[in-house]
């Protein structure tokens, strides 16, 4: 009896250790924050409003109280639990317009190599970039619409050339009208959208957007067309067209 007792007690220690692997606990992919695509990127332009940004690449996954002209895209993704990709693109505002992006990325430290000795050139002239209309253009717009909102009369009045004046009105008469529409709220909210920029030559340029107007007086949505003439390093508003 006590030697079937020592066999069952030998088999079943040798069925334990076989039945029993290393077990290791499965770890789902992990992906978190907000993964920009090339396609995303690309679409990304200097002077759109934070509006435009939100709408290319998402509310972003850091937003700071304290520093609300920067805003942090970040992305993680881990497989294993192991980060395997990390992406970061962080954008920072002037007022409602996109002044610059940095993505972390810095370029490749060369090795120190032997340089031998060259005959001395002399410096070639560099090429001037020349300036994007369109881009200039539309940054004009969006001050104007960003003064519109912040109720500056005195930055959304010098948007326009200075004989400008709607139809059937005279200057003096607008600008009272303006100040009193610009002044009499608390709050405008103005926000643009489908802007689309026409250069017409070097000095007009046609413009083109749905706008949305909100005060805690009045709220509108129309279309507007807009005729820009480049008076100096300016792209000034000489018409305004609106329809519902």
């Amino acid at each position: 009896m006590r030697i079937k007792l020592v066999l069952l007690s030998t088999l079943l220690a040798s069925c334990s250790y076989i039945s029993s692997p290393v077990l290791s606990p499965y770890k789902m992919d992990i992906r978190q924050g907000n993964y920009i695509t090339p396609e995303m990127r690309e679409k990304l332009k200097l002077g759109m409003s934070k509006q435009q940004v939100r709408y290319v690449l998402g509310t972003p996954m850091i937003s700071d109280a304290f520093h609300g002209n920067r805003w942090d895209y970040i992305y993680i993704l881990k497989q294993h639990g192991e980060v395997v990709e990390k992406q970061r693109l962080t954008l920072y505002f002037e007022g409602d317009n996109l002044a610059r992006m940095d993505d972390g990325s810095q370029p490749l430290q060369a090795a120190p190599a032997i340089v031998q000795p060259q005959p001395v050139a002399t410096a070639q002239p560099q090429p001037v970039a020349k300036a994007d209309p369109v881009a200039e253009v539309l940054k004009s717009v969006q001050a104007w619409s960003a003064a519109w909102s912040a109720r500056n009369v005195r930055d959304y009045l010098s948007a326009y050339t200075p004989d400008y004046k709607p139809q059937g009105m005279s200057r003096k008469a607008w600008e009272k009208q303006r100040l009193e529409r610009i002044g009499k709220p608390r709050v405008i909210e103005v926000e643009l959208s489908e802007v689309n920029v026409s250069m017409q030559d070097d000095s007009y340029a046609i413009v083109t957007f749905a706008q949305r107007y909100r005060s805690d007086l009045y709220r509108d949505n129309t279309r507007k067309t807009l005729q820009l003439k480049k008076v100096g390093d300016a792209w000034l508003i000489v018409s305004e067209q609106a329809a519902k």
